[in-house]
């Protein structure tokens, strides 16, 4: 991929995310390296803000492709005329020329040579300065003025959520407590006369105390912990934050396991989020919603099977710090806020840096 076609490409995606400002840029530099470039103009009309500027820019495509019923709709809309159309060449009526004596003939051509010289040379200045005003000053008031005088394109429909697995428990064997055992009572021995001549009393029977045995005791099974969480210090810096879940004790739910961010030299000039949704294994959960936030939108996007060591999701980033948030659908999810372009030093500069984030589904 070329660079115009890098730039447009990255101009249309700003467009549809709804970043007016980024996608006029990349899109005015992009029909700069390429004049002709039919698309580029379209969509350059669509984010600029006055009409005039809009009508320029659809004149453009009207002069590339007569055929293009959106640059006409356009056009119609701000009430500005399509381009003028070429017109036929007519047939000269002069008589033809007549034959002059040698030395006025001579004569007449070198004032021709030089009247032809003279109107080349205004024709130059002419042009030089056309092209300066549509490069140096074309750009910008295009930017401030044009307005969207029809339907431009839109957002493509934000895919559904799917299924995420369901788990089952598995159910442990509970020691069932034993009897304890009863005091069992002696018998009572009775009086027994004895041959002598006094009285003499009668030793009585004594009650044996039983030892009374300890009862068992049931061993209480143990839960399951929460998965440990690893967490960049330097997203404190940048005032990157967790919004947990809001779940009972014991709900199951997707919690943030990992959080990492990678500065401009560790970025190598990327722009995202990268994000991983994974089970209770470990596995990743394909199709899987992920809900990405910014300043009034939202969009949903499904987990990618991509092959190793690609991302589930690779979402751009064109806005500055605490303009994005991430979550996953489907259930209870933390969420994560704060996040966009830019460092802690410099947080409202567009610098390229990124986020990597993994969830996982706990069961507690």
């Amino acid at each position: 991929m070329n660079d115009h076609e890098s730039l447009l490409s990255q101009g249309i995606v700003a467009a549809r995310l709804g970043e007016r400002s980024t996608a006029r840029r990349l899109l005015s530099e992009a029909v700069r390296l390429d004049p002709e470039s039919e698309k580029g103009w379209l969509w350059l009309s669509d984010v600029l803000d006055t009409p005039p500027a809009k009508a320029y820019c659809l004149q453009r495509v009207l002069a590339l492709n007569p055929d293009n019923h959106l640059a006409r709709q356009g056009l119609a809309a701000l009430g500005a005329p399509p381009p003028p159309a070429k017109a036929a060449p007519t047939p000269s009526t002069e008589p033809p020329p007549q034959a002059l004596p040698k030395g006025e003939g001579v004569a007449r051509q070198r004032h021709l040579w030089l009247a032809i010289i003279a109107g080349l040379s205004l024709f130059a200045l002419c042009l030089v300065g056309a092209l300066a005003y549509v490069t140096l000053g074309g750009s910008q008031a295009r930017e401030e003025e044009i307005a969207v005088a029809y339907a431009g394109p839109t957002l493509l429909p934000t895919p559904g959520g799917t299924l995420r697995p369901t788990f089952t428990a598995t159910a442990t064997n509970t020691p069932t407590a034993t009897p304890t055992p009863t005091d069992t009572p002696m018998p009572t021995a009775t009086d027994t006369p004895l041959p002598t001549p006094t009285d003499t009393p009668t030793p009585t029977a004594t009650r044996r105390r039983s030892r009374r045995l300890p009862a068992a005791t049931a061993t209480p099974t143990p839960r399951p912990t929460l998965p440990p969480r690893a967490w960049d210090p330097r997203l404190d810096a940048l005032g990157v934050h967790i919004e947990p879940a809001p779940v009972a004790k014991g709900q199951p739910y997707w919690r943030l396991v990992e959080a990492r961010w990678a500065n401009e030299q560790e970025a190598g000039g990327k722009h995202a989020i990268y994000v991983e949704v994974v089970d209770t294994h470990g596995q990743r959960v394909s199709n899987q919603p992920v809900v990405m936030q910014w300043t009034g939108h939202s969009i949903s996007l499904p987990l990618e099977d991509r092959p190793a060591p690609d991302w589930g999701v690779n979402f751009p980033m064109y806005a500055t710090l605490g303009s994005y948030a991430v979550s996953v659908g489907g259930g209870p999810s933390d969420r994560v806020v704060g996040m966009g372009l830019g460092t802690a030093e410099a947080p409202a500069f567009t610098i390229h840096t990124c986020f990597y984030l993994i969830f996982r589904w706990v069961e507690w």
